[in-house]
């Protein structure tokens, strides 16, 4: 029987092309306490992260849920300002969900933003009804790179972790998804091809990508690990005879 296998979509920076909102937010948003972020630190070190953990990261201290709900409003706010006139799916994205869904594959949401960042990008592109189940920031206790976020996903999916593929544009994402087992598609909005280290397959957007094509990841990670862990062949040849 053909088992089932779950494609698992990060949001940002892959379901649509607003890093760069988000990015610009965050900079203002410290800017405006203080502190200049680096885009390229930002992107290798908090990319993917919930706001608690971005906020720890660049305050260097820690940060109670009641101040990160108040920095929040203030950053997702101003990020939705700069990303409205711009919204839209990425490339591709539909004609990928279309035939994944006439394919009978599991379709996934695994985000590190919270529940109304998902409701703007989902509600707002009306495409929530393409998405099996759905788990946000405000769903886990360990955000990326922590395998937790795609680890409920698959359940929720009703997959084991080995029948899933996700689809990550951070390296953090990228990290949970190795933890997790999970072969990775490298969509590269965020960062150049040769920062992924353990993608199986990279591209821009979904327009060079078919579920067919996604799914044998999975037959490919599958036949390398039975190589790996098949036996050594003995020699055939019979021993050398001593010379003495």
């Amino acid at each position: 029987m053909k088992r089932k296998i779950g494609f698992l979509l990060d949001m940002d920076g892959v379901v649509c092309h607003n890093m760069p909102a988000h990015e610009t937010a965050w900079t203002s948003f410290f800017r405006g306490r203080g502190i200049e972020i680096d885009l390229d630190d930002f992107r290798a070190n908090t990319m993917g992260m919930p706001t608690r953990e971005v906020l720890r990261y660049y305050f260097k201290r820690d940060v109670s849920p009641e101040e990160a709900r108040a920095a929040a409003l203030v950053k997702e706010t101003l990020y939705r300002k700069l990303y409205l006139p711009e919204r839209a799916p990425a490339k591709g994205l539909l004609p990928f969900l279309k035939g994944a869904r006439a394919g009978n594959y599991r379709i996934g949401l695994g985000t590190g933003s919270r529940d109304d960042n998902v409701a703007f990008i989902l509600d707002g592109l009306a495409l929530r009804s393409w998405f099996d189940a759905v788990v946000d920031g405000g769903m886990v206790t360990r955000g990326k790179p922590d395998p937790e976020t795609f680890l409920i996903l698959a359940d929720k999916l009703g997959l084991p972790p080995g029948n899933c593929v996700v689809f990550e544009d951070s390296l953090l994402g990228e990290e949970a998804a190795r933890r997790a087992g999970m072969p990775v598609v490298a969509i590269t909005t965020s960062h150049r091809e040769d920062e992924f280290k353990y993608a199986a397959f990279k591209t821009r957007d979904f327009t060079e990508l078919t579920p067919t094509k996604a799914a044998a990841l999975l037959s490919a990670r599958d036949d390398a690990s039975t190589r790996r862990a098949a036996p050594r062949q003995k020699s055939s040849r019979p021993p050398s005879t001593p010379s003495w």
